[in-house]
């Protein structure tokens, strides 16, 4: 195997980054048809499980500063947008948790006759006290992470009710100072084909096959998926939409041993359910899937999610929000393995709207993880008190182009 590299210099890229997209600001806001929307965020809190551990819960008081930029422009057949975003967080009976994260994104798209070609691209400075909560759950301790993806598509419509999508995407992802801690560097490329069919104004059929090459070279592994699946999108009203896929796939690993490479198969199911359903103010939105994500375990982890997102105006002024998630990550071949948990949160949110661009919110979440190999679970519950600034006016204040 090979020897796990854990002395890395920090990136100096995102920052330069950052700044020069502040930098270009200005500039932006002159040109026409550009907007600019900057947001900021004040946020103060109390955990009582701050590194949802099972023995020995550290609570702490603790705040967190946030700025965000987005800018973009668009016609009638092209679009760019631009984010940066900073983040920092301080806790005051967990210093070594302290974290100052940086993101840069862009997405691009063109529109030529029948065909829209598309091209994202994300670069993101931050740590493992976020970033492992679909996956291996390690948010103990925290080590910088970097990862950057690129995503360029291609959309062509083959009749009125016919369209053909090609999708790329390429991601990369590395830690820092992890030492003994099992966090491994990885790179995750995927590639897929989706073809959509209107049969009427309310329904369509759907079909996409998909590719996936995972490699993890510290620990010598790569693991290779094959998926079809078979969907539909259904507009149950004007305002519920239902829309699924289900099917299979199939992974192959090589995994370096003491006696040389071991090749293993296994085939699993696939699946994906969104249910949108728009109210007359406010909205709802449930998720379900099945599918295999990339980790920093070494592994592919075969993942069932749930997800909820609720949003309704009580006023006015006032607006209560829900969001919800779940995992549950097995292995893929399905043997037991350090790797099967089980995690859930959920954060009730009420927002106070204090003026055009000014709000108050408070707000709870709980955590809850459970590894199948420890007889114990960890549980955390937090609040929130936060104060968030939007900077929004005419011309400039479109809707970001950015998802």
């Amino acid at each position: 195997m090979n020897a796990i590299d854990t002395k890395r210099t920090p990136n100096p890229v995102p920052g330069c980054l950052i700044g020069c997209l502040a930098l270009l600001a200005p500039a932006l806001v002159q040109a026409e048809r550009w907007y600019v929307e900057p947001r900021a965020s004040l946020r103060a809190f109390y955990d009582d499980n701050v590194r949802l551990s099972i023995a020995d819960p550290v609570s702490t008081l603790g705040g967190t500063l946030s700025a965000q930029v987005e800018s973009g422009r668009r016609t009638e057949v092209s679009e760019i947008g631009l984010q940066g975003r900073i983040n920092s967080s301080h806790h005051a009976d967990a210093s070594d948790l302290d974290e100052t994260d940086f993101a840069f994104g862009f997405t691009s798209a063109y529109q030529l006759g029948r065909s829209r070609f598309k091209f994202d691209g994300q670069l993101d400075y931050d740590s493992t006290l976020t970033s492992e909560i679909s996956t291996s759950g390690y948010v103990q301790a925290n080590k910088r992470r970097e990862r950057f993806q690129l995503s360029p598509s291609w959309l062509y419509t083959l009749s009125p009710r016919t369209q053909l999508e090609t999708t790329l995407s390429y991601e990369d992802v590395s830690y820092e100072d992890v030492d003994v801690i099992p966090l491994f560097d990885y790179s995750f490329a995927r590639a897929g084909l989706t073809l959509t069919h209107a049969l009427s104004e309310r329904a369509q059929a759907m079909s996409r096959l998909s590719f996936d090459r995972y490699d993890a070279s510290q620990v010598d592994t790569i693991s290779d998926s094959y998926g079809f699946e078979l969907g539909a999108s259904y507009m149950l009203s004007e305002t519920t939409t239902l829309t699924g896929f289900a099917g299979v796939r199939h992974s192959r690993s090589e995994t370096p041993t003491w006696f040389g490479i071991e090749e293993s198969d296994n085939t699993g199911p696939l699946f994906q359910l969104t249910l949108n359903r728009r109210f007359e103010v406010g909205q709802l939105r449930l998720t379900a899937a099945r599918s295999m994500l990339p980790s920093s375990s070494g592994t592919l982890l075969d993942t069932t999610s749930l997800g909820v997102g609720f949003e309704y105006p009580l006023g006015p002024r006032w607006t209560f929000s829900l969001d919800a998630s779940g995992y549950r990550n097995r292995s893929p071949d399905g043997e037991q393995s350090t790797n099967d948990r089980d995690y859930l949160s959920f954060s009730p949110k009420l927002s106070h709207r204090l003026s055009r661009s000014l709000s108050l919110d408070l707000s709870y979440r709980y955590r809850w993880q459970k590894y199948d190999w420890r007889e114990d679970d960890a549980d955390s519950n937090a609040v929130y008190l936060g104060l968030q600034y939007s900077f929004v006016r005419e011309p400039l204040g479109r809707a970001s182009v950015i998802r």
